[in-house]
């Protein structure tokens, strides 16, 4: 039963939002989907992470600086971040709708819109920030590690999970920088996966906001490897030691 009913839901998907046609942004019809899922009238609007950034968490930089102030003061345990997108607006609902609304089919071409980041980067092991039995039963599915899979695909990469989350803390969600360090503490630990010091392995998580989570589970991986890479579908903005600000507002600062 349980198998029928799974089957038919996947052809009820197909049906609805059919692949390789309609963009996942606005849902008109495009013609180059496996080359860019949106259409042209999106891509005028969407907010591109493609400005002025920092070289290692990816963040936008307003100034003339190369890292911004909170990789200054606290050393990330990744060499590099790539996100296409920053989190705002149609991104924004995207990301949410796909997390919160079980919009599986939008993996696929979100994995392959952050592939393109990747052009260049050698990676040996693929990984995801993992989700506690409870929360992803919840769920029905873990956003980061479906993600994980279809970047795999598409890099011919496999993918591992180095990773376990033992306990749900406070939700990240509306804590400042400080509060997001010390919440993390003690939330994942590293599983018994063979790495070895030649390997690259690249974390991927949904959205990278003060990067608190990607950094302290790749300190857990740090020693063994050689380099850590993670990616996310967008990036939030963050003001050090301040109250999050809205990546709207900053988005409009950029545009100014």
């Amino acid at each position: 039963m349980f198998r029928y009913w799974s089957k038919t839901k996947k052809f009820a998907e197909k049906m609805l939002f059919p692949d390789n046609i309609k963009c996942i942004f606005c849902g008109v019809d495009i013609d180059n989907f496996e080359e860019r899922p949106y259409c042209d009238e999106c891509a005028k609007i969407l907010p591109f992470n493609n400005g002025h950034r920092c070289e290692i968490c990816d963040q936008p930089i307003l100034d003339e600086a190369n890292v911004c102030d909170l990789c200054q003061k606290e050393k990330k345990n990744f060499k590099k971040a790539f996100c296409p997108f920053l989190y705002e607006g149609s991104v924004k609902n995207l990301v949410l709708k796909y997390k919160d609304s079980n919009c599986r089919y939008l993996a696929q071409p979100l994995a392959n819109i952050i592939s393109k980041c990747l052009e260049g980067i050698k990676i040996d092991i693929i990984t995801y920030i993992p989700m506690t039995e409870k929360k992803e039963k919840k769920r029905t599915f873990n956003q980061s590690k479906l993600l994980a899979e279809e970047i795999g695909k598409i890099l011919n990469c496999p993918v591992l999970c180095c990773f376990a989350k033992i306990k749900d803390k406070v939700s990240q969600k509306n804590l400042i920088f400080k509060e997001r360090r010390q919440n993390i503490i003690g939330t994942f630990i590293a599983k018994d996966v063979n790495l070895n010091r030649n390997q690259n392995v690249l974390i991927v998580d949904d959205v990278l906001t003060t990067c608190s989570t990607v950094s302290y589970c790749a300190g857990l991986i740090y020693p063994k490897v050689n380099n850590i890479y993670v990616c996310g579908i967008a990036r939030e903005y963050v003001r050090p030691e301040k109250t999050l600000f809205k990546t709207k507002t900053f988005f409009h600062q950029l545009n100014k």
